[in-house]
C-alpha cells in the first residue's frame, strides 16, 4: 500500500494539487492512503522548503511545485509497478578465491544486502590434484578441505563489515566448499534456482576479455542463468541512481529488457537506454521508437540516446561521465561489444573500465 501526503496551508496551489492527485488516481486507482498536512506546527515536522509538496512512502517527490494530472499518474505508475515488482533479489552467491579482488566483491555484496534486505552465500571452489603452489599437496583430502574451510572462515570474519564501521552487516552470511573447476562450479550453482544475483571482483589479468574480467568471470558471464555483478577494484557500492543499458537492440530482447526495466524499478533508478550508432547514423530509427514505447509500457521512464562518436567507447563513457551513471547493463550476448567495451589498449584509463560496476543479464 502506497501512502501519500499533500502538504499545504489551504491554498490555491494546494487545493489545486489535492484535485490533481485525486484525478490521478481515478485514472490509475491504486491501494493508497491519502492524508492531507495543514497545520504549520506539523509541517514544520517535514524536511521541506516550501508548500505544496507531495510525499510517497514518506519520501518528498515534489516541492513548491502542482504536477499535473499526468504527471501525477506516471509517479504512481512508478511507485506502483516498484509495489507489484517481481524482481527477486533475495539471495546472492559471492565466489571468493581469497584475493583482494574477491575481498572487494566481498564487501560490495554485504552493503547491497543490507541495502535490500538479502543473504549471502560465499563459496570458494578449488581442485586440488592442479593446486601446485598448495604446501597441503600432501596431506589427505579431508584434511586439506578442512584447511580451505578455515580459511575461508578467516576471510569472512577478516571482511565482514562490523557495525561500527559506515555499513553494518545486518544479513545472513553462509559459506560453502566446493571442489570442483571455479568456473564450472559458480554456473552449476546458478542453475540451482537458490540464487538471484552472483557478485564477483574483477582481476585485469589474464588475455582476451579476461584481461578485464578473468577466464573465470568470462565464462560465468556467458553461462550463468541468473544476473552476474562484476564489481572493479577499489569500488565501494553506492546507490543505483543512474543505470545505462548499452545495446543495439535485436528481436528477442524484450525479456532482458523487462527484466532490466524491473532492476532499475526495484532501486528507484533513471533508466539511460544508449544505442551504439554508427558516426553515419542519424536520429531515432522507428525501431528505436518502439524500444522506448516497450519501457515506458512498464510504467518506466526512460531517457533513449543515440551516442555518435568517432569511437563508440568513447562516446559512452564520455556519456556515463556526464550523466554519472552507477551502473553498466550488457547481456549475455553482447560479447563482441563488451569485448571491446573493456579492452585495454581501446579504453586505456576510461571510466567505466575502472570505475563502474558491470552488471551482466543472461540472454534467456
Amino acid at each position: 500500500m502506497l501512502k501519500l501526503q499533500i502538504l499545504g496551508i489551504g491554498c490555491r496551489r494546494s487545493k489545486a494539487l489535492k484535485d490533481n492527485v485525486l484525478e490521478a488516481l481515478k485514472r490509475y486507482p491504486l491501494n493508497v492512503t491519502l492524508e492531507e498536512i495543514t497545520e504549520v506546527d506539523e509541517l514544520m515536522k517535514f524536511d521541506i522548503s516550501s508548500t505544496p509538496a507531495l510525499l510517497i512512502n514518506g519520501q518528498v517527490v515534489v516541492e513548491d511545485d502542482v504536477l499535473t494530472v499526468d504527471e501525477i499518474r506516471e509517479l504512481l505508475e512508478r511507485c506502483g509497478a516498484k509495489e507489484q515488482q517481481t524482481l527477486r533479489l533475495k539471495h546472492i552467491l559471492v565466489p571468493t578465491d581469497f584475493s583482494e579482488s574477491s575481498k572487494g566483491a566481498f564487501i560490495y555484496a554485504q552493503a547491497l544486502a543490507v541495502e535490500i534486505d538479502a543473504s549471502l552465500k560465499v563459496v570458494h571452489m578449488y581442485q586440488p590434484e592442479f593446486d601446485v603452489g598448495n604446501p597441503f599437496m600432501d596431506e589427505p583430502l579431508a584434511a586439506f578441505e578442512q584447511n580451505k574451510r578455515e580459511t575461508l572462515s578467516d576471510f569472512i570474519r577478516e571482511n565482514t563489515v562490523s557495525s561500527g564501521e559506515s555499513v553494518a552487516t545486518a544479513t545472513q552470511i553462509e559459506k560453502e566448499v566446493v571442489i570442483g573447476f571455479a568456473s564450472e562450479e559458480i554456473v552449476r550453482l546458478t542453475k540451482t534456482g537458490k540464487f538471484d544475483l552472483v557478485i564477483m571482483g574483477t582481476t585485469g589479468e589474464a588475455g582476451f576479455l579476461g584481461r578485464v574480467l578473468g577466464q573465470v568471470s568470462t565464462h560465468v558471464a556467458q553461462q550463468a542463468v541468473c544476473p552476474v555483478l562484476f564489481v572493479p577494484r577499489g569500488v565501494t557500492h553506492r546507490l543505483f541512481k543512474n543505470v545505462l543499458y548499452a545495446a543495439k537492440y535485436q528481436p528477442g530482447d524484450e525479456g532482458v529488457m523487462r527484466w532490466i526495466t524491473q532492476w532499475t524499478i526495484f532501486f528507484s533508478a533513471n533508466l539511460h537506454l544508449v544505442h551504439v550508432v554508427e558516426n553515419k547514423e542519424n536520429g531515432f530509427s522507428m525501431e528505436e521508437v518502439d524500444i522506448e514505447r516497450l519501457f515506458r509500457g512498464n510504467g518506466q521512464t526512460v531517457q533513449v540516446t543515440s551516442v555518435k562518436s568517432e569511437s563508440v567507447i568513447e562516446g559512452l563513457n564520455q556519456y556515463a561521465r556526464e550523466k554519472k551513471i552507477d551502473l553498466v547493463v550488457l547481456t549475455a550476448l553482447q560479447r563482441r561489444f563488451y569485448e571491446r567495451f573493456f579492452h585495454r589498449s581501446v579504453t586505456k584509463r576510461l571510466l567505466i573500465n575502472s570505475k563502474l560496476p558491470l552488471l551482466v543479464v543472461p540472454s534467456k
